[in-house]
């Protein structure tokens, strides 16, 4: 209930700010400015003073560079405004080329979803152009944000509602959502770890999560996230009956792109054996979250298992090429031959369709995983965005607290408990 008022209170916040930014933008800047530069002299103050107690030359370094920015900011105010339209702007040229690396992919895959992506990746760009090019009206963007704070507080306030009447009619639809930019969403995941840390460290122990004792759950689905690299970003992927199927960059082979592009390729692997080698193997985290299914989704959702596998074939990682399973060590380095030897995981690649070709800000493991969960209703994005494992983290958790929603179970698998 807590998280939930949180919540709740978090969008209030939001709509709030929100409107202030969209109505006098102008103060609201003038106030952020005068807070920013009161830190940065409090701070500079403050550091010196340490510095001449402890004598630790790093915080003479940092309260000189404080005042440095002090002395910078009362004489240029209009700096932060500028790094925000500077920040905006390349991130949606950055969105607009993901788009674009997408609506190459599947053209030569013979994809049919390209108008829409043509479009997508031209408003972004153009958005991105003006944005840096924006001199007439300088609190346009603030306002922009402004109105953006209020949908996404809304959007809190209507959640925390939801979860806290018990006499909500729950459904699933497929509907727009308004989520947080995607380069925060990537970042929810190493945070959820983070505080997952915190936890541990106070001495106390995850308890298995059920809303009611007469669900057993068909389908789970997993968000892992590890304290390395890319593993911060995380990875989601899901299991049916037991079975569980994880869609990635998995061959060496193919990376491009500084291994942003490759093969797509899924595996299947019992659950009972992914979870303990993601954990112990891995040194990945898993948040685990239970999804009851009736009769109807869970044909739907055999049927698009069976269209997935209908364009996939049999793929065989090095270890199982060359028959090393007597010299493992000379294949631990490849995940691929790592997973098979440890869980016996079959690997297939797509011959045609969506994921043949896997895309890191396109077609993920997240896009793989709504594919799944899409068929039944869940409402992530019904419009072209990029979807991350933390987008999809942030989701179940907000549909996990609501009392008559799907997502009936939760659980977190950590190393630390093992």
């Amino acid at each position: 209930m807590q998280d939930i008022l949180n919540n709740m209170f978090l969008g209030l916040l939001a709509i709030i700010v929100g409107f202030l930014m969209t109505w006098i933008p102008g103060s609201v800047y003038a106030l952020f400015v005068s807070f920013l530069l009161l830190y940065l002299g409090v701070s500079s103050f403050w550091l010196l003073i340490r510095f001449f107690r402890k004598k630790n030359k790093g915080d003479i370094l940092m309260a000189i560079l404080s005042f440095i920015f002090f002395v910078i900011l009362s004489n240029h105010q209009n700096i932060p405004q500028n790094i925000m339209q500077l920040c905006f702007g390349i991130y949606c040229i950055l969105c607009g080329m993901a788009s674009l690396v997408q609506l190459i992919i599947n053209y030569l895959n013979g994809i049919q979803e390209k108008v829409l992506l043509l479009l997508f990746s031209l408003f972004y760009f153009i958005l991105g152009i003006y944005v840096l090019f924006l001199d007439e009206n300088p609190y346009l963007l603030m306002r922009a944000f402004g109105f953006y704070l209020m949908i996404l507080g809304a959007r809190y306030i209507e959640d925390g509602t939801e979860a806290i009447n018990p006499l909500t009619k729950y459904e699933w639809k497929r509907k727009f959502r308004i989520t947080f930019p995607a380069i925060l969403c990537a970042l929810f995941p190493d945070w959820a770890l983070n505080a997952i840390n915190r936890y541990l460290e106070s001495g106390q122990e995850f308890e298995y999560e059920e809303k009611t004792d007469s669900v057993s759950s068909l389908l789970h689905v997993f968000v892992h996230v590890g304290p390395y690299g890319f593993q911060k970003v995380g990875h989601i992927c899901f299991s049916y009956r037991g079975l569980v199927y994880s869609y990635g960059n998995y061959d060496s082979s193919s990376f491009r792109l500084n291994q942003t592009i490759g093969d797509g390729v899924f595996f299947k692997v019992p659950e009972m054996y992914y979870i303990p080698n993601a954990m112990e193997a891995e040194k990945n985290t898993i948040f685990e979250y239970g999804i009851q299914l009736n009769k109807e989704q869970e044909q739907i959702l055999q049927t698009q298992l069976i269209k997935l596998e209908e364009h996939s074939y049999r793929w065989y990682c090095r270890l199982e090429k060359e028959n090393g399973y007597q010299c493992f060590e000379q294949y631990k380095e490849d995940y691929p031959s790592r997973l098979h030897y440890k869980t016996g995981a079959k690997l297939y690649k797509f011959s045609s369709g969506k994921f043949k070709t896997y895309w890191a800000l396109g077609d993920n493991c997240a896009l793989f995983t709504d594919r799944v969960l899409g068929c039944l209703g869940a409402d992530i994005l019904s419009i072209r965005g990029i979807i991350s494992p933390g987008t999809y983290l942030e989701w179940l958790q907000k549909e996990y607290m609501k009392k008559n929603s799907p997502i009936v179970s939760r659980r977190i698998h950590s190393i630390e408990k093992a």
